[in-house]
């Protein structure tokens, strides 16, 4: 069950075009930032390489934050697709199983909500090839491209961000059933993550501040910065440290607020109202008075019931012949 829902809402979004638009919109940013000095993502990065490990993380990362809103609209569409084309009614009714609707549904949604976040990764691959070709820039302002940097990312980063983020979203479209709430929660989160990174900035203690980090940006900050841009140059983050910590913090975090979303879900419509109405409707029964019939049975019937049967047993005879 869990494999069908999973299957299908990756179906589903990969036919519509949101994927690829977001995908390309990040792409071309992160390419303009790649082969540019006037398109800058987080600050100037000094002697680093344009396509560094640490310029590639400190991109993805802060493309995270923006890409919730993106978020948004895969995760309210997988929890909420039934209700709006009013079809939770039929399929509820099914013999579903509820870890596998629930959790294939919003696995689904996390996996597409992540790919996006590819295009940063493919802009900056093509944005160094293409340097290469076009000097666009000078190209000793370019080293070797760390795959193992990608894949990093994308366990370190994006998911864990994607993931925390749509627990939050799913539960809310979940909750309400409005597509606007799940909207305003990630405006929501946008905001009180801002809020409390100016606020944490003043914290004197950086081991606390790098822990409460919800998406990890301050907290790759605090672990690169003493590094020298050689080792910028050439260190991919790794899963150690205070970011391999705040990570397991906040992906927990996460998990506790998907089980309680999971547990308090249910297929049963729940409408005080309605039952309101059914108590009072109940109370106000209405007799109605059949009329009393009165049946004969004698020759006259017997003659009709013959012609009845003659005529129609004669024209299946004449149409056959």
């Amino acid at each position: 069950m869990f494999k069908t829902f999973f299957l299908s809402e990756l179906k589903y979004t990969l036919k519509q075009p949101m994927v690829y638009i977001f995908m390309f919109i990040l792409g071309l940013l992160e390419f303009g930032a790649t082969v540019s000095d006037n398109v800058t993502v987080g600050g100037a990065i000094g002697n680093v390489y344009r396509n560094s490990p640490y310029t590639l993380t400190l991109h993805v990362s802060i493309f995270c934050i923006f890409s919730l809103l993106m978020a948004v609209a895969f995760f309210n569409n997988a929890a909420l697709r039934d209700y709006n084309n009013e079809f939770n009614e039929i399929l509820f009714t099914t013999p579903l199983s509820k870890p596998g609707y629930y959790f294939g549904r919003f696995i689904g949604a996390l996996f597409i909500s992540t790919l996006p976040l590819l295009g940063v990764f493919i802009g900056m691959l093509l944005g160094t090839y293409l340097n290469s070709i076009f000097e666009w820039i000078d190209p000793s302002r370019f080293g070797p491209f760390y795959f193992e940097t990608f894949l990093n990312n994308y366990l370190l980063f994006i998911l864990p961000n994607m993931f925390l983020a749509g627990t939050v979203i799913f539960a809310m479209a979940h909750k309400w059933k409005s597509t606007v709430i799940s909207f305003v929660g990630g405006l929501v989160i946008i905001v009180a993550y801002i809020v409390s990174g100016s606020l944490m900035s003043d914290v004197d203690n950086e081991t606390i501040a790098a822990l409460s980090d919800v998406f990890g940006i301050n907290t790759y900050a605090i672990e690169t910065k003493y590094f020298t841009p050689v080792e910028k140059n050439t260190i991919s983050p790794g899963f150690s440290g205070l970011l391999f910590y705040n990570r397991l913090i906040w992906t927990t975090v996460g998990l506790l607020i998907l089980f309680i979303s999971y547990f308090s879900f249910s297929f049963k419509k729940k409408n005080k109202k309605i039952k309101k109405e059914k108590t009072s409707t109940s109370k106000k029964e209405t007799v109605f008075t059949l009329p009393q019939l009165n049946p004969s049975f004698n020759r006259a019937t017997n003659w009709l019931q013959f012609k009845s049967f003659f005529y129609t047993n004669f024209l299946s005879i004449i149409k056959s012949v």
